[in-house]
């Protein structure tokens, strides 16, 4: 009998955003939140036996009632599907987690330090799991468990990372996912979907982040649903991530002038619109007469909902011209030249002379403060 399994990982919920402004990172908590119930529907839509969630449902234990409140009723609004949570790093489970001070509905089970075994026998299963207890854990989550009945389905959900022998977040050898017996093993931690694996006769994945929170997680997100028997694996992925993050560099290097730098921008982020976080670095050698900044770019459904701008191009301006200057401007250029020429090339100090030299010789072309800015 296939059973139908859904996995999930890593949403933490109320998740703090803070690089983005108060508004926009209300926005980001309502959408993850929104990733989740999405989620829950479709397994519900699906008929979903079994419902994963391989540690790090919460950012930390700064969790909202309302975040509780959702989660409850979601989860009591399918009864039929039985719910196993691993709690991560994030959200270790101890006295002061909401896994011990939120009731939850009879058909949630919530892993805890204590390595255990949920026997399903409607549905042929044993699922297999542990919990973080604090913001660490050193021993690997995939050994230490009761003896496999490999007349069953065996399940084990869990959180930490493989390949990296001394990693706080819960070491996993591939030795040991070869060894350990189990039909698949549902991992979190790492938020890049991993795609289905296997190690012996073992099969593992890491499902990635239901909702992307930073550049750091690029691409589209989601979880894992399908049919899983002794036999065969058929999860694949799904995605839930209503936004992505993405980092993409544009050479306006020999733009003539700012309207001919902006429309070789916005040629090359065409295909990235409303639904995409951009970071947008510049490069090239460009005139010292224009800065560009987010809005200069453009706002509306066909432009990414939200830009950042890191400008590393280099200013070329007449300067010869700019030595023989007796003005501020000259004598700017001339004290910036020596910290350029006293840096190692592509040093840190290095590029902030560049910067320096680029910024200020706009300032003093009568640039706004504005043009100074970096997010949209």
């Amino acid at each position: 009998m296939a059973l139908k399994v859904f996995h999930c990982a890593d949403l933490h919920l109320d998740a703090p955003f803070s690089l983005f402004t108060p508004g926009e990172a209300d926005r980001r908590r309502i959408e993850l939140r929104s990733a989740f119930t999405s989620a829950v529907l479709f397994a519900r839509s699906n008929g979903a036996d079994i419902f994963l969630i391989s540690g790090d449902l919460f950012d930390s234990d700064c969790v909202t009632r309302d975040t509780c409140e959702l989660l409850a009723g979601q989860f009591a609004s399918f009864p039929t599907c039985r719910f196993f949570i691993s709690p991560g790093n994030h959200d270790p489970y101890n006295d002061a987690s909401v896994y011990k001070r939120m009731e939850w509905p009879d058909n949630v089970h919530i892993f805890t330090g204590e390595k255990e075994r949920v026997r399903l026998d409607e549905l042929g299963v044993d699922v297999y799991g542990v919990g973080f207890t604090g913001k660490t854990c050193l021993s690997s989550p995939v050994v230490g468990y009761p003896a496999l009945d490999k007349s069953r389905l065996n399940i084990l959900v869990c959180h930490g990372e493989v390949g990296v022998p001394l990693s706080a977040n819960g070491p996993i050898t591939k030795a040991e996912i070869a060894q350990s017996g189990f039909d698949y093993i549902a991992l979190g931690h790492i938020h890049a979907p991993s795609g289905l694996l296997r190690e012996g006769d073992t099969q593992y994945a890491y499902p990635g982040c239901l909702e992307s929170r930073s550049f750091d997680e690029p691409g589209y997100h989601g979880a894992l649903f399908g049919e899983l028997s002794k036999e065969s694996n058929g999860l694949r992925f799904v995605r839930f991530s209503k936004r992505r993050y993405e980092r993409t560099v544009v050479d306006i290097g020999g733009c003539a002038d700012k309207i001919e730098a902006v429309e070789r921008i916005r040629a090359g982020i065409r295909r990235y619109t409303e639904d995409t976080a951009l970071r947008l670095t510049l490069t090239g050698e460009v005139a010292d007469s224009f800065l560009i900044t987010p809005a200069d770019i453009g706002r509306g459904c066909e432009y990414p909902w939200h830009i950042e701008i890191i400008d590393k191009t280099l200013p070329t301006p007449d300067y010869l011209a700019l030595e023989r200057e007796s003005t501020l401007r000259g004598v700017f250029y001339s004290k910036m030249k020596a910290c350029i020429e006293a840096a190692e090339p592509d040093s840190e100090d290095y590029i902030i002379a560049l910067n320096a030299l680029k910024y200020g010789l706009g300032a003093l072309n009568d640039r706004s403060i504005n043009d100074f800015g970096g997010e949209g």
